[in-house]
């Protein structure tokens, strides 16, 4: 991979195929495209460098950008919810949550965002990548490419 050193190609390796293997909900053939949103918007965040450490705050600034990228792709089954990929994501290998103090044992009981925003705010205080996804979001070359693979992943007919 060009202008990566070793490292970051094995760890930007490692996060495309964790992304490749989320859990997208919808069908097989028509996946939803909420979690790679989240991703794009983080990444652009990164990008206009509005994200200078491994936090990742579910905020205005996070839900307008998912907003706009959503607004890029969306059919009309889909719901503009970024609260729900913001949570869910804790599936994936590469997203943690830093719950509030006093909050785990209400966190470990939820299983859903609840469409909403409140139970995010009630007991998440910020998303963290992995070690290796963060050092891949830091990249900007390894950026770049998670930023083309995302988007191939969202529009997989257009040629390139």
């Amino acid at each position: 991979m060009p202008d990566l050193s070793p490292l970051i190609a094995q760890y930007l390796h490692r996060f495309l195929v964790d992304i490749d293997d989320l859990n997208r909900g919808g069908s097989k053939v028509d996946p939803k495209p909420h979690k790679l949103l989240m991703l794009l918007s983080i990444i652009d965040i990164v990008e206009k460098g509005h994200m200078t450490e491994n936090k990742i705050y579910y905020d205005e600034k996070l839900r307008e950008t998912f907003k706009d990228f959503f607004q890029l792709i969306y059919d009309s089954s889909d719901w503009c919810q970024p609260a729900p990929p913001f949570f869910h994501l804790r599936t994936a290998n590469f997203w943690n949550h830093k719950i509030l103090d006093g909050r785990e044992t209400q966190y470990a009981k939820l299983t859903t965002s609840g469409g909403g925003h409140k139970r995010i705010k009630e007991n998440i205080e910020y998303a963290y990548f992995s070690d290796y996804a963060y050092a891949v979001v830091q990249n900007p070359v390894a950026r770049r490419l998670l930023q083309a693979h995302i988007s191939e992943l969202l529009n997989p007919n257009q040629s390139p």
